[in-house]
């Protein structure tokens, strides 16, 4: 069984890879709409809004996600701050 302090540092790896995550959709979102506003290619909005909705639900999932652990931090540092392990 892991140490509350093991515990912590795991979800910080996870964390990282969630954020990760959320500016890879950031990311992806900027580059499709700065295409869209270079092209203009309106015959392909349809397309375009469609990739930006999932992309969008993607980031809100890991948004969530980004909120569980943050929550899982906060709940793991104060059991070591009353055991004194901070």
């Amino acid at each position: 069984m892991q140490t509350p302090a093991e515990q912590y540092e795991q979800l910080i790896g996870e964390e990282d890879k969630v954020v990760f995550g959320i500016q890879t959709c950031e990311h992806c979102v900027t580059l499709l709409l700065d295409n869209l506003y270079h092209t203009g290619e309106a015959q392909n909005q349809d397309t375009y809004t469609e990739i930006l909705k999932i992309i969008h639900e993607v980031e809100q999932r890991l948004r969530g996600e980004w909120l569980t652990i943050k929550i899982q931090k906060a709940l793991l540092a104060h059991q070591m701050k009353r055991k004194g392990d901070v």
